[in-house]
């Protein structure tokens, strides 16, 4: 099997896709309860991965739309349209037949709506584009109709949704979903979203129309312990031996579990002939750091000095009591200062907190480059 098949950049499956066995669960129950979901995380924590996995795994019609590239209400509506139309070309039934149900449907209650053909699949296309809320209400209950006829329950993956969270339509919109969601007898919803504040915003804000809505997961990075068998039962594919303690830990310790730098890491190692030790686990990690420092610095440009003296302290391991005397007299702010800019980092998703409080860098990589080129020189420039 091809080794970037096995440590993906992108989305992992078939053997690449290793536990979240508890979460696989949690979602296919969800499926089957038509119970919505959504998944929080940082980005590149495989979320995407886990619901293409589960839908395969359990063979439900499935649908998505990414609102990642959605920068205003018009393309929300589009990124929701292709979703829909994937489900509609997949429904069990003739094109025909399709066709002649949702436009009898969209004759009924709004015949303005455009019911044709593109090739093979269906095309919805809504008269009036300015009516945002209006056409992802009529599309989605378009849907469940066509469902209804058929029997057939389906999901629909809508990823990035805080998206919408940052237009100025967002509450028609959330409305939107949320009158058909709460209704619907077929559609089982699974939104998924990277940005934490907008995310509880939108879903945990009794003012929101999601609010309550979803059985919220929060997914998190693989345990060593999964890793390990992981990464054991390929490296004795590839070298008819296991990786020594050691160098998992070497692994382990580098990439923080990150999902998306493990596979990044392991797919350069399982590209040596020989068995991978520490030493080589080093110098393949930092052969990576040297190759992305531009970009991570113009990453980290963006942010003020303040901040990213902050971060350099944390990647050093000041993950607590940022505000003592030492801490105030080496970062040269304030106590207020330092826990603003703190807010400020948690909301940019940068650091995040354990459950006993302490703050640690979300991107091992970024604290890498901070590391290897700021250690000495606290003023972070």
């Amino acid at each position: 099997m091809a080794i970037q098949h096995l440590f993906p950049r992108g989305i992992a499956s078939g053997d690449a896709f290793c536990n979240r066995t508890q979460e696989r669960l949690r979602v296919a129950k969800n499926i089957k309860l038509l119970e919505h979901s959504l998944i929080m995380s940082p980005r590149r924590y495989g979320k995407t991965s886990l619901v293409r996995f589960v839908v395969k795994e359990m063979g439900v019609v499935y649908g998505e739309a990414d609102l990642f590239i959605a920068i205003d209400a018009k393309r929300i509506v589009q990124r929701i349209l292709v979703g829909i139309k994937q489900i509609i070309d997949q429904v069990s039934s003739p094109l025909e037949q399709k066709l002649k149900i949702l436009s009898n449907y969209f004759q009924r209650v709004n015949p303005k709506w455009i019911v044709g053909t593109k090739g093979i699949s269906v095309e919805l296309i809504p008269s009036v584009e300015d009516e945002v809320a209006s056409n992802i209400t009529e599309a989605l209950q378009a849907l469940e109709y066509l469902l209804k006829e058929k029997k057939q329950k389906v999901v629909l993956f809508i990823d990035e949704i805080q998206e919408i969270g940052e237009i100025a339509e967002s509450k028609g919109i959330e409305g939107a979903i949320r009158h058909v969601a709460q209704a619907s007898q077929y559609i089982s919803f699974i939104f998924s979203g990277s940005n934490r504040r907008l995310l509880s915003n939108m879903f945990f804000d009794k003012a929101r129309p999601l609010y309550k809505l979803c059985d919220r997961m929060v997914l998190e990075r693989i345990p060593e312990e999964e890793y390990i068998l992981h990464l054991n039962h390929y490296a004795e594919i590839q070298w008819k031996q296991m990786l020594d303690t050691a160098t998992l830990d070497c692994i382990f310790n580098l990439t923080e579990c990150h999902p998306f730098y493990i596979n990044v890491l392991c797919r350069r190692l399982w590209e040596q002939d020989p068995l991978p030790n520490e030493e080589i686990v080093q110098e393949i990690w930092f052969d990576f750091v040297d190759e992305e420092r531009i970009e991570m610095i113009r990453e980290l440009s963006t942010l003020s000095q303040g901040q990213r003296r902050i971060l350099l302290s944390i990647a050093e391991g000041n993950d607590q009591g940022l505000t003592s005397k030492a801490a105030l007299t080496e970062l040269n702010m304030s106590s207020s200062t330092i826990s603003e800019n703190i807010h400020i980092l948690e909301k940019k998703d940068h650091i995040e907190r354990k459950k006993n409080g302490a703050l640690y860098l979300i991107d091992p990589l970024i604290k890498a480059i901070l590391l290897r080129y700021y250690s000495d020189d606290m003023s972070c420039k």
